[in-house]
């Protein structure tokens, strides 16, 4: 089973970051729907099911205060010459960023150890786009603030229309 961890979004704030990936709308960009967005912590990727109560004991150890995080300021992978993500950053006083390290270190062994980046994902693409216009006109967008009080370990299954995500467990800040 493929599997990652990650902050769920306020639905509020989903339909804000819709409503702009939908100006990016076209041929071989696919959007993300914004029942699937979310900002990911940790990918595991494929595990064996009778690891599964291992990861979910490993992530109900950490322990974690609420925070707030604001998002903001649009951006691509890897570059503005060849966009192959549009995604929206995510600030948080470095907070998200030590949540996300304590859950690498701690499912280290798990998937790849790779670096955090603190975005949530707009759009795919699958082909050489220009998206310089769009990228000044929401470069410096602050769509809102949300409280960050839980993550989830998520299941991931691949479908022709796009992934199909399955909350698997919760955890929850301390107060």
């Amino acid at each position: 089973m493929r599997l990652f961890v990650a902050v769920p979004l306020p639905e509020e704030l989903r339909k804000r970051i819709s409503s702009i990936g939908s100006e990016i709308e076209q041929d071989g960009i696919r959007l993300v729907g914004p029942g699937n967005m979310h900002l990911t912590l940790k990918f595991i990727g494929e595990a064996d099911e009778k690891k599964l109560g291992d990861i979910e004991k490993i992530l109900g150890d950490i322990e974690f205060s609420r925070f707030s995080c604001s998002v903001k300021k649009i951006g691509v992978f890897p570059n503005e010459n060849y966009i192959r993500v549009v995604w929206i950053g995510a600030e948080s006083d470095d907070k998200l960023e030590a949540l996300a390290d304590r859950i690498m270190k701690a499912l280290h062994g798990y998937g790849k150890d790779e670096r955090f980046s603190s975005h949530i994902t707009i759009a795919r693409v699958r082909k050489k786009i220009d998206l310089k216009s769009f990228l000044e006109k929401h470069r410096s967008d602050e769509l809102g603030s949300f409280e960050v009080f839980e993550f989830h370990l998520i299941k991931s299954e691949l479908k022709p229309e796009g992934p199909e995500y399955s909350v698997v467990a919760s955890f929850t800040a301390e107060d």
